[in-house]
């Protein structure tokens, strides 16, 4: 029995042009992802090239303050500045929730101050109450790395509560500097060792490794081609089915 070839309608077009949109989209995701792969392999060679650098000064640091010096080594002798502490809010290690807390280190010879990370502190239950961080006095030497802490685009906003310590959303340090009428460095030291404290301190200068930018563009290449499978499939399938109704 004879049948008219069966075309499709309004609706098979719309949904032939949504699966090849569909489609477009996720191998374009696939290559974004591993160009992000690519680039945080870039960075992060170039922040070992980096640490592996001399240990900057204090005068090539502000010397240099304007280039990119994330990663870089510095050794400074100083004192912190007493009465200041800054915990910045929302931070979160191993899956506790707490804060990152800092204090101003003045450099012997110098105004500008520098942001020392002390470490990671967890947050109490009662968020009205700030946990309290001992003080550390004395005139000491500090080597680490330098860094800058990321900013939300979205939310960068200082929000600065008042008090010691001084609670805050985002590290923004220019914002910081002009809250505390102070000349802050653009970037903040981790320290190797902090006598006097034992908060964790972890290098993170990415917040996503290569290795995990590559499994989501797998995932997104396994879907697309999970995709084209179920159209080859369908084609194959309707044009059977059409034979079929041909003979």
């Amino acid at each position: 029995m004879d049948s008219p070839d069966t075309k499709p309608g309004y609706a098979g077009k719309l949904l032939m042009l949504f699966t090849l949109v569909l489609f477009a989209a996720l191998v374009k995701l696939g290559f974004w992802q591993l160009e992000r792969a690519e680039e945080k392999r870039e960075l992060l060679a170039s922040l070992e090239e980096h640490h592996q650098a001399s240990p900057l000064s204090m005068d090539s640091l502000l010397a240099r303050q304007a280039d990119d010096l994330e990663g870089y080594r510095l050794e400074v002798t100083g004192e912190f500045i007493p009465g200041i502490t800054v915990l910045l809010d929302n931070q979160v290690l191993d899956g506790q929730v707490g804060y990152k807390a800092f204090r101003l280190l003045k450099v012997d010879g110098y105004q500008s101050l520098i942001l020392v990370e002390l470490g990671f502190v967890p947050a109490r239950h009662d968020r009205a109450t700030k946990p309290r961080i001992d003080d550390i006095d004395g005139h000491l030497t500090l080597k680490g790395r330098l860094y800058r802490q990321k900013l939300n685009p979205l939310s960068n906003t200082l929000a600065a509560e008042a008090g010691n310590p001084m609670r805050i959303q985002a590290l923004n340090i220019p914002s910081l500097a002009t809250q505390l009428q102070v000349d802050i460095v653009q970037l903040v030291l981790q320290p190797d060792s902090l006598p006097g404290t034992s908060l964790p301190r972890r290098w993170t200068p990415v917040n996503m490794p290569p290795e995990k930018h590559l499994g989501y563009a797998a995932q997104w290449f396994s879907l697309a081609a999970a995709l084209a499978l179920l159209v080859i499939f369908y084609v194959v399938k309707s044009r059977k089915k059409q034979s079929e109704l041909r003979d």
